[in-house]
């Protein structure tokens, strides 16, 4: 099987990878300081998904070419896939009532998981907007290259397995988000069930914004579709 790691000539620069796995390994020594368990287990889940985000960024933009450009171009869009599936991963704060000593802890805590989690989905639809203006260019001017035989098959070839890679990442997001919509509106139901109307209220305002977002990134899925019909080979 064909490693994602070395299509050809392009490679993950070694320097990026080692850079990776250094801030993983020194971030998670750093959490053994942080003594409130919901706050460590927060902040290990961010520095984890920030990690395996980037080391695929990373390896999704290696595919661009061999000059370090699209490896670093990846390794931003994998970042923010990363500091997102953060907040994303293990047990929901939602299904963790039982642990709270009160239900205002709880509703709170459920609150600013439910903001994190809306701000760190505008950073990474920010960024993917940017990468697909820039694929739009490139998979224009290669077509353009490819029709002047300028260009090989293979390089389309590579583009759009890029380009696909990185529609199926952004997949796996918009399933996450959704998910998380879907608690959310379990919280806030509860919230409203037991007359607790101004946290059920501001969930409420977070969702539509996260919904809103995700339609984002729908729109940013067909844009991508778009890019890789354009290379087909």
């Amino acid at each position: 099987m064909e490693s994602i790691v070395e299509t050809g000539k392009s490679r993950l620069n070694p320097l990026v990878a080692a850079c990776l796995a250094a801030s993983l390994v020194f971030g998670m020594s750093g959490c053994t300081n942080i003594k409130d368990d919901s706050t460590r287990t927060k902040t290990e889940g961010t520095l984890v998904g920030t990690g395996i985000g980037a080391g695929l960024g990373a390896l999704l933009g290696g595919l661009i070419g061999g000059d370090g450009k699209g490896a670093l171009i990846g390794a931003g869009i994998g970042a923010g896939i990363g500091a997102l599936s953060g907040f994303l991963v293990g047990k929901h704060v939602a299904d963790k009532k039982a642990e709270y000593a009160s239900r205002e802890d709880w509703l709170d805590d459920c609150i600013a998981h439910a903001r994190d989690v809306t701000k760190e989905t505008r950073e990474y639809n920010a960024k993917l907007k940017k990468e697909i203006n820039s694929l739009d260019k490139e998979t224009r001017t290669l077509k353009a290259s490819y029709n002047k035989k300028k260009a090989s098959s293979d390089q389309l070839a590579a583009k759009q397995k890029e380009i696909k890679e990185l529609q199926s990442a952004n997949t796996e997001v918009i399933k996450k988000l959704e998910e998380e919509v879907k608690k959310n509106r379990e919280v806030v139901a509860d919230a409203r069930k037991n007359g607790n109307k101004k946290e059920a209220n501001i969930l409420d305002a977070e969702i539509k914004k996260l919904n809103t977002d995700i339609a984002d990134l729908k729109k940013a899925n067909k844009s991508l579709a778009s890019c890789s019909s354009r290379v087909a080979v």
